[in-house]
């Protein structure tokens, strides 16, 4: 008679699949283990950075995106009419400027 694995998460009752080969597994799926990264959730104190669009009622098709900096439920709109690479290049240097982790290259004294 062969015992039915339980999961190994706290409250997760699924039963866990055998392998053929190696260590056998104690967590029925990725989501379970507590290595797996979970989406961070915004606490409303994160400055958030933005690019939304296309704008379909835009004036200029090629040019409907903009970018936004959102913390909680406060929206500012910085840029508007941007084409899509003029807004993500704008986006990341604002991405870079409001960073807490130090910039990448060389050194600035």
């Amino acid at each position: 008679m062969t015992a039915i694995a339980i999961c190994a998460a706290p409250g997760c009752t699924n039963p866990v699949q055998r392998r053929r080969r190696g260590r056998p597994p104690i967590y029925c799926s990725v989501t379970c283990r507590p290595s797996h990264r979970r989406p961070r959730r915004s606490s409303g104190r994160d400055l958030i950075v933005e690019v939304a669009g296309p704008d379909p009622d835009a004036i200029r098709p090629g040019r409907a995106w903009h970018v936004q900096l959102r913390r909680g439920e406060r929206v500012v709109t910085i840029a508007t009419d941007l084409g899509w690479p003029s807004a993500h290049a704008l986006a990341n240097e604002i991405k870079e400027l409001t960073s807490t982790t130090h910039p990448r290259g060389a050194a600035i004294n």
